[in-house]
Order: structure tokens, then sequence, then C-alpha cells
């Protein structure tokens, strides 16, 4: 393990590569392709531009941008002005994108002219267009300083209020060349990006391929569609894919019927903010056209992404009974803890603290906070995640401490959710679980609809952190000792939820049948509804692509995965099918756009358009 951190590396190695007259492409997106030189051009005319404004070191700026050319652009003139970005998904409720803007203390924000009135709205203090911006006067441009703050990304809180973690350059750069050098990352490798700007783990992706040579290909669609992204691996060679499991999984479920040959050319599928399970996975890394690995990395965001990976192939999939967390990153410590902090012995299960080189800034804003879980003078930081050491130093994920889970790889803090549900004046008092991926909120209150308690959520939380089902109850079970007995909750789950509650009625044809099988199987759960609406019931963005692809052998051709969202239940789906002469048979132009328009707003992918 080194014992000496790398030089910050950003501005030097772009500037290398800039000068290399044959390279491959640094940035792919759509039919738009920029060299190196021409992404560190822009960047630096940018960065005299954002110094002129008095932007440098100390200095938080926000990054309005969906996946484009102009995002890489805008960070690495960020980087480049001395001051550290904050990634703003633009489709956030405008109360959750005001509090970003100031509890960040954010001085500017980035985007285009398309969100330039959401962030004027939430009141952005300045804002400046990446598409038209006057070319500022040649000036040096400051020196970079690996002890500054190279970007701060918002998590859930438990107050009910998003905090920002920031992160060190000093810290990201020993992140980043691990990274590069652990999976041999160079020229002729391509990395395709299909998470959120505003993800921890899509941040060492932006940089790594423009510092290593090789090529960022950038998924510029705001939909998860299977046939897209592999269409994108295929076409273009992508060699390293990182993303959630969740998102992984239903590109390897459709790449088995041709043999896996649309993943044929990937060499590492880096994933990480949820547990993997290997039954998702075999078939495809045993299969003879699979050359890739699998990396499973761990981290919170306050500590830098990463601090512990493990490799996995068709060779050591057994060797544990369960998918360890692996061992350390260089430079990163990490230390098994009881709740004094005193470090257990192997084997024991204790709290899975961190320190070392991956150690955040803390939350900007929130000292309370930040000696909360940064203790011992900012040395360690406490995750809350309960973990145990092998003799062999190998690293056992064992669960949560408290009430914070990932879904689909984002960190929630149930409790955010529950106090924005207890601000409604019907509701008493609010309880949210998740299980299999799915929220359910359990509501105690008098005269209010589900329609409205979303409405209510939408105004304040992301569509990632809206319950896919609600339950009212009457009277919550009780502990003995008075709390909230959520494990009696979790088991009064396994019947179907207030919204997928219907009678079983008989389906009109073989397609609606077909269909709601589906479902079932998809959802893990008897739908006979066919009426009910599939988001409803559970249905999340990355389901939609499943059932998208599943009914091609239903449907015989091929469907636009928007006619799903605007068609969310399975008779009107079935009706598109397979058409009936019926005066429902199919909605109006103008209730499709409508119905697909609400559906795909509680999905968006971060950074797109309301």
């Amino acid at each position: 393990m080194p014992s000496v951190l790398p030089s910050t590396p950003f501005l030097a190695a772009l500037d290398r590569r800039s000068t290399l007259l044959e390279s491959p492409p640094a940035v792919i997106s759509g039919s738009r392709s920029l060299s190196a030189a021409e992404v560190d051009s822009a960047a630096t005319d940018l960065a005299r531009r954002l110094v002129a404004t008095g932007i440098g070191k100390g200095d938080y700026v926000g990054i309005g941008l969906d996946r484009c050319p102009e995002l890489i652009i805008a960070i690495l003139a960020v980087v480049k002005a001395g001051a550290a970005y904050v990634p703003l998904d633009p489709a956030y409720p405008f109360e959750r994108l005001r509090h970003m803007i100031s509890s960040a203390s954010i001085r500017l924000v980035l985007t285009r002219a398309t969100f330039q009135s959401v962030f004027s709205a939430a009141g952005a203090p300045a804002i400046l267009d990446v598409g038209s911006f006057e070319k500022a006067p040649a000036a040096d441009l400051p020196e970079e300083d690996p002890d500054a703050p190279l970007y701060a990304i918002f998590t859930s809180g438990s107050t009910g209020a998003p905090k920002a973690a920031s992160v060190y350059r000093r810290s990201f750069a020993n992140l980043i060349s691990w990274y590069a050098d652990e999976f041999q990352l160079g020229p002729a490798d391509r990395t395709l990006v299909i998470s959120s700007p505003s993800f921890d783990l899509t941040q060492k992706n932006f940089f790594t391929p423009l510092l290593s040579g090789g090529t960022l290909v950038l998924d510029q669609e705001t939909t998860y569609d299977i046939s897209r992204i592999t269409g994108l691996i295929r076409s273009h060679g992508i060699t390293l894919i990182n993303c959630t499991p969740s998102a992984f999984y239903p590109l390897v479920d459709a790449a088995a019927a041709g043999g896996y040959a649309d993943l044929a050319t990937l060499r590492f599928a880096i994933l990480g903010g949820e547990p993997i399970s290997i039954p998702r996975l075999r078939a495809w890394l045993e299969h003879p056209s699979c050359r890739a690995e699998i990396g499973n990395t761990y981290g919170p965001t306050e500590c830098t992404d990463i601090c512990a990976f493990h490799r996995m192939h068709r060779g050591n999939l057994d060797d544990f009974p369960f998918v360890p967390l692996g061992r350390e990153i260089p430079n990163v410590r990490v230390s098994i803890r009881d709740v004094d902090s005193l470090v257990l012995p192997d084997g024991e299960v204790g709290e899975l603290c961190i320190s070392g080189a991956g150690l955040g800034g803390g939350y900007l804003g929130d000292p309370t906070r930040t000696a909360e879980r940064f203790v011992q003078h900012h040395t360690l930081y406490r995750t809350g995640d309960l973990a145990k050491r092998l003799p062999d130093g190998t690293l056992e994920f064992r669960g949560r401490a408290d009430h914070q889970v990932k879904v689909n790889g984002f960190r929630i803090e149930l409790g955010e959710i529950e106090i924005v549900l207890s601000r409604h004046p019907a509701v008493r008092e609010a309880v949210v679980l998740a299980s299999g991926g799915l929220l359910t909120a359990h509501v105690q209150g008098s005269q209010i609809t589900i329609p409205e308690l979303r409405a209510h959520l939408e105004q304040s939380l992301p569509g990632y952190m809206i319950p896919n089902a609600f339950r009212f109850v009457e009277n919550f079970p009780l502990t003995p000792n008075g709390k909230v007995d959520r494990l009696a909750l979790a088991r009064e789950e396994e019947a179907p939820p207030a919204e997928a509650l219907a009678t079983p009625a008989e389906t009109a044809d073989a397609t609606e049948s077909r269909i709601l099988a589906l479902w079932s199987d998809v959802l893990g759960r008897s739908v006979h509804d066919p009426e009910a609406n599939f988001f409803d019931l559970g249905g999340t963005s990355i389901l939609v692509a499943v059932v998208h692809v599943r009914l091609r052998e239903i449907a015989g051709r091929d469907l636009p995965i928007t006619e799903l969202f605007a068609r969310p239940s399975a008779r009107s789906l079935a009706e598109f099918i397979t058409p009936r002469n019926s005066p429902t048979a199919a909605p109006t132009a103008r209730d499709r756009a409508r119905l697909q328009q609400a559906s795909m707003s509680r999905f968006r992918r971060p950074g797109t358009p309301r």
C-alpha cells in the first residue's frame, strides 16, 4: 500500500493529454465528439470567466446540467478556477433546490438557457449560461491546492433536509489514482456514464477517462431504456460501466437471449451503492463470451465514494458465502468499532469507521452534524454501517445500525420522508419502510387521499424518495418501550398495499392476462386488476425498462418505451398492443401526452427538465 498520497493530477494531466496530436476522442455524447484539446480549451475559457467574476478558492459553484459535453466543461472550469462544484438537479422541487443553494452558500450556478428560470426561482444569486458566455481575456489561473475542496454532494438528511458532504482534492486524487491503476485503465478504454451527475459514484468516471487517455461516453437521454443503453455499449465498444446493481441487472437479463453479445466488450462492471446478488450475475460471468469482472465497491459520500473493494470473476464467485466488501483501497483505513469507538477484534460485528486519505471535509454549514459523524477531532468517520473483519482481512457487510437505507443506490434517510409527510395537516404520524428496493409509507391520518400525499411529497422531495405504496393505519403497533414496532409493520407489508388492493377480475383478453402475469413476475406479487396503475403498484423506472424488453414477446414487435408511461394500466396497454373496436380503446393524443409527462416526472433521471 502506498505511503505517500499522489499529487492532485487534474489540471496537469489534462494539459498533457490536450497536447497530443493523436489520441481517442475525450468526450462523446450523441452525435457530438470532443477532443481533449477542445475540452481543455473550452474549460479554460470558462474558468477565466469565473475568475473574472470573483470565483476562486473557498467558493462553491452549482452545476445544473444534464449529461452533456457542457457538463464536463463546466466541472473542469470550476476546478481550474480553484473553486468546488456542487451538482444540482434541475428536476428537483424548488423548495429542495432553494435549500441546497442556500445551505451550500452557492455563489453562482452554471447552467443553460433551458434551466435558467428553474435556478432563478430557486434563489441562485447569479447564473451563467455555459452556452453563451463572452470569452474572457487571457489570464493566469490559480495553482492547484490539494487541501482545497473539489466538490460537495448532497445526501438525504434525517432532520428533514438534505446535507452537502464535501470532498478534498487530495482525497479524490487518491481515489482516481487507485481506480485507474487497479483496473489498468488507458487509451483503449471507453467508459459509459448512465448515472446521475448528482451521484457520488459518477464523479470519478468524469475525470478518470480524461486523465488516463480514454474516452468518456455520456448517455444523453433521460429515461432508463435497456435497448438504448446496450446499444451504446455495443456501438461504442464500452469497456467499463459504473452504476448500481439494480441498474445493471436488467442489462444482463436482456443480453442473455443473444448469448450476452451486447456486453462482450465490457472489461469491468463497477457496481456500488447496494448489495450485489451473485445469482443475478452468475450465468453471464460464467458464459464463454464474458471477459468482464465485477468490481464490488463500498464507501460513503462523506469519504470520497470508495474505501473498500472486491473483484469478482468466474473463478472466485464461491470463495465466500456472501459478497464481501473486500479490502481497503490504498491510503484509506477501515476499522470495526464498538459504541465507545474502541476497535473490536476480528470476527466481531461493530460499526464500520473510516480514516485516512478518503476522509472528507464534513457537511457544509452544519458543524453539529459534522461533529456527530466525524469524531476524534475529525480523524474518524462513523458510517452507521455494521460490518466485521474476517481473519484474512476481508470485510463483511452486516447491515445498518439506524433507519438509513439504500434504494436503487440512493442513500435515503427514512426520517426525512417521514418528516415531510408529517408536515401535511391531515397526517398525525407517518412511518416509512424500505423492502426489496421499494418504499412504503404507513400513514395515520384522516380525510386525505393517496394522490394528495404524493402531491405534497413532490413539492419537497425528488422522485426517488417518493414512496411506491401507501398504507393507512388507525394505530401503529408498539414495542414494549412504546416505540413504533417497525418489524410488525414490515410483516403487515406482506399483504397487498392500499393502492394494490383490488378484487380479482376477469381480464378482457389474452394480451391483458399476459401483461398482468408479467407485472406480477416483475413486481414480485400477484396483480389482478387490469385498471391498476403500474407505478402505483410499486413500478420504478428500472422495472419499466424490464417490462419494456419482455413486452416484445407479447407484442411481437418493439414498442416505444414512452407508451408504457402513457398507458400505465394493463388494460390501456393491451388496447394499444391489440386494439379492439371499443369507444375507450385509446386515449387522445393530449391525454397520452399528459399521462406520459405525469408518469415520467416521478422517475425522471436527475438533471432533466421538468
